[in-house]
């Protein structure tokens, strides 16, 4: 019974959070920097997501499909800020 609450849970946050409205941030193939970016983004509270993060380990290139970060639209100029302090804007 609680295996399917916390199931249940986890589907309708993830529901809402596909609701809101995401902008990409920025491509990046390089795991480590995901991390590094991941880390910024959740201590400043900012809401993001990454498609496509372990993608690249299983094609033969490893630019073929980057991860996308995306960000909600309210938090983009401050997701961009991070990016320029992490010197990640490639």
């Amino acid at each position: 019974m609680l295996l399917r609450l916390v199931i249940w849970w986890v589907t309708l946050c993830d529901f809402f959070f596909s609701l809101l409205h995401m902008i990409e941030l920025i491509r990046i193939s390089d795991p480590v920097s995901i991390q590094i970016l991941s880390d910024a983004l959740e201590s400043r509270q900012i809401l993001f997501r990454i498609d496509n993060a372990g993608m690249n380990a299983l094609m033969p290139l490893p630019t073929v499909m980057d991860a996308r970060v995306l960000v909600a639209e309210e938090d983009i100029v401050a997701a961009e800020l991070i990016l320029s302090d992490l010197e990640l804007n490639l």
